[in-house]
């Protein structure tokens, strides 16, 4: 990125049709400090990975041998300046050139042109420009006697005259302008040229923030992401360190939304964000963690006195005490190997093999209970037991459920009251009964409600891998937390 402030420009980036090029300090020290002054960053000195990006330059293609120096920033337009071109100038140019073949970035040349390219001496009555051509063997044979009668004659009220036509082989950028103006620029240094940028990133999305990240809207999305990065800064990118990556912290964040909304597989991520699948991976699982972490907020179980101030009218009038809502899901995955895992996970309900999840909300919608996840074979009363609901509760509470949750035998001892719909005692239901179900299945549709919205979710839709058991858990709790940030279920 370029290191001006109040610039966000970045290698390829599109400005008027121009792609942006990024360059690195010249070795000249008196060239090198007047672009720092005019930067006019305090408390700041370039290093070797600082950039400064072709829109700060008089062609809008770089330094070129009229205005080497920088002019065009927000804070001030500097008058446009000339150096004379003395042969240190030019040796240094040269310089820059063999050390790019020297490295391997350029383009492959025979033996007969490395034994040319060595021998090559520096004529101070060159230009830059005619010095550089001669090292790409990809220019042909060029007379550099009609080169240089036609050089640049740029100045700053050229600049919306002349549009450049930006060339782009392999590591080094090259600049040709039309209507006789020539003018070159050659960067190699590689942190620059290897600048991964995602084809899709969160300025693009403007509309559909919903269905790439299944938050209701941009500011939601900036928010958490700033609640997240203090974090992250701390917790990931400062104890791991390594090398900076190539993704900016707020597309690695979109980049594990769309994963948890879409579904969208590794391989596709990497490809969609350009990185490698094992960098995408490793991305996730920090994001993951982090989020897993940082986020229980969300799923917070609430005080009675909150409950109740919120409680809508149609729980007021029926069930006054009733502090959540239950209800298990059951999530399809593959066929482990282990025989004794097939068991345990094989869904007699599903006829698959599943995991279940007992997930719990509040009266007026609010997810308050994510348990872990459980092989399909357990019992809800099983699951109720392990995830340690009736410990959240106090005496005198009500849970609501289906009439697949037999646990009053483990509510009644801490003076927990059951809400579910009668049992069938003599092979059919009383009207009284019936009319009980009635009003415990109207009041119950808003769990089935939430359960929508986490299964919106698609990287728990259809067969979850196997091979994601150990994260599960951590997924689920994150997917729910993120519905808690969508517009409440229950309005009154």
């Amino acid at each position: 990125y370029c290191c001006a402030t109040n610039c966000h420009n970045y290698s390829g980036k599109s400005v008027n049709n121009r792609k942006v090029t990024l360059h690195r300090f010249p070795v000249n020290k008196r060239h090198k400090g007047i672009w720092k002054n005019r930067i006019s960053r305090k408390n700041w000195k370039p290093t070797s990975c600082s950039r400064l990006c072709s829109e700060h330059f008089v062609s809008l293609s770089g330094p070129t041998k009229e205005h080497p120096l920088p002019s065009i920033f927000h804070h001030k337009v500097f008058k446009t300046t000339k150096f004379d071109h003395t042969p240190e100038v030019l040796k240094e140019v040269v310089d820059n050139q063999q050390e790019h073949i020297k490295d391997g970035s350029g383009s492959e040349t025979s033996q007969s042109d490395s034994a040319e390219t060595s021998s090559f001496k520096v004529n101070s009555n060159q230009s830059v420009l005619d010095t550089s051509i001669l090292l790409h063997d990809y220019c042909g044979y060029i007379d550099t006697s009609t080169l240089s009668q036609s050089k640049n004659q740029f100045t700053q009220t050229d600049v919306l005259q002349n549009k450049s036509v930006g060339i782009q082989k392999s590591e080094s950028y090259s600049d040709v302008s039309e209507n006789n103006d020539v003018s070159s620029n050659i960067t190699c240094d590689k942190t620059t040229s290897t600048t991964f940028i995602p084809f899709l990133t969160i300025e693009d999305i403007k509309q559909d923030i919903s269905f790439y990240t299944g938050l209701p809207n941009k500011e939601t999305f900036y928010l958490l992401f700033e609640h997240l990065s203090v974090y992250y800064k701390c917790e990931v990118s400062d104890v791991l360190g390594g090398r900076p990556r190539k993704l900016r912290e707020v597309d690695e964040f979109l980049m594990v939304l769309m994963r948890l909304r879409l579904g969208l597989l590794i391989q596709d991520l990497a490809q969609r964000f350009n990185i490698s699948p094992s960098t995408c991976s490793k991305i996730f699982n920090e994001w993951l963690n982090l989020m897993y972490e940082h986020l229980e907020f969300l799923v917070a179980w609430p005080d009675r006195n909150v409950i109740k101030e919120n409680m809508p009218d149609s729980f007021k009038r029926r069930y006054p005490n009733c502090r959540v809502i239950i209800d298990c899901t059951e999530i399809y995955t593959e066929t482990p190997q282990s025989l004794s895992n097939k068991g345990r996970m094989y869904s007699d309900y599903k006829s698959h093999m599943t995991w279940k999840v007992l997930i719990g909300i509040s009266p007026n919608g609010v997810i308050t209970h994510v348990s872990d996840l459980w092989s399909g074979s357990t019992s809800d009363k099983q699951v109720t037991k392990l995830s340690k609901l009736i410990e959240k509760c106090e005496p005198g509470d009500a849970i609501m459920g289906d009439k697949g949750f037999l646990i009053a035998d483990l509510c009644t001892p801490n003076g927990i009251h059951l809400i579910i719909p009668p049992l069938k005692k003599h092979g059919r239901l009383t009207k009284c009964e019936v009319e009980k179900t009635r009003r415990i299945a109207n009041l119950r549709i808003h769990v089935e409600r939430a359960m929508e919205r986490i299964k919106n979710f698609r990287i728990i839709q259809g067969v979850v891998p196997i091979s994601l058991h150990d994260k599960m858990s951590k997924i689920v709790f994150v997917v729910c937390a993120l519905c808690n940030l969508m517009p409440p279920l229950i309005q009154s």
